[in-house]
């Protein structure tokens, strides 16, 4: 019985110790992930930094192009738009956590964008109404007549690892935005994440506390899901 008990010990210590073990690589392997996909987006790799983005989108839409409407998105001929900052928080280190056969966590960052628009007046006065609304008036400082910098702030991507894949995939949280994006962005996340990685995700940042609530400082009413407090 004692050679069964410390047998039991061992093989429990023995199994913690490969989960820490596991953690520690797997911290690593996102740190670096990230400084990579950092260095990525503010040269506007598009070749690199979509191999990040989850698997499934591919099968929405083609790697090609959804590289090709990115690159006509920051340079057209109304527009050129650059990633001038792009940081992760250093203050909040991602904590992982398990999701069935994945790895997840929640990773904050900010950043600056430039877009200088190449159009007309008339489209300058419709653009920037637009971003204001979208990013805060505060975030969206015109540079004279043709030049905005743009401040991304509090922003969250979601990693999860497959364990099929050599490196971990990223993507921001939009659902929580009004009107059509909104429902459009939950119906992808339904799609391209893992359904394990979304229960837990959702079921540790939302949870149900009436009939009103906030998001983004717009309030609803109705059955809801609001943040989870601190």
């Amino acid at each position: 019985m004692k050679y069964l008990v410390l047998s039991i010990t061992v093989f429990l210590l023995s199994f913690q110790s490969i989960q820490a073990q596991s953690k520690k690589e797997l911290s690593a392997m996102l740190s670096r992930d990230l400084k990579d996909y950092k260095r990525y987006t503010l040269e506007l790799n598009f070749d690199s930094s979509l191999r990040y983005m989850p698997v499934k989108m591919f099968d929405i839409i083609p790697f090609d192009s959804l590289k090709a409407s990115m690159l006509q998105s920051m340079d057209n001929e109304y527009m050129t738009i650059q990633m001038t900052r792009f940081e992760f928080d250093s203050k909040k280190k991602p904590k992982i956590k398990k999701a069935g056969e994945y790895f997840w966590a929640y990773v904050a960052y900010s950043g600056n964008m430039r877009l200088t628009i190449k159009g007309k007046e008339d489209f300058s006065k419709i653009l920037v109404p637009i971003l204001k609304d979208q990013f805060g008036a505060n975030n969206v400082q015109m540079e004279g007549a043709s030049v905005m910098n743009i401040a991304l702030k509090n922003k969250e991507l979601i990693a999860f690892k497959d364990p099929a894949l050599h490196n971990w995939s990223m993507i921001e949280d939009k659902r929580g935005e009004p009107g059509p994006e909104g429902e459009q962005q939950k119906a992808l996340f339904s799609a391209i994440m893992p359904t394990e990685v979304l229960t837990a995700v959702d079921g540790r940042r939302f949870t149900v506390y009436g009939s009103r609530y906030t998001v983004h400082g717009i309030r609803f009413t109705g059955p809801c899901t609001a943040p989870r407090p601190p």
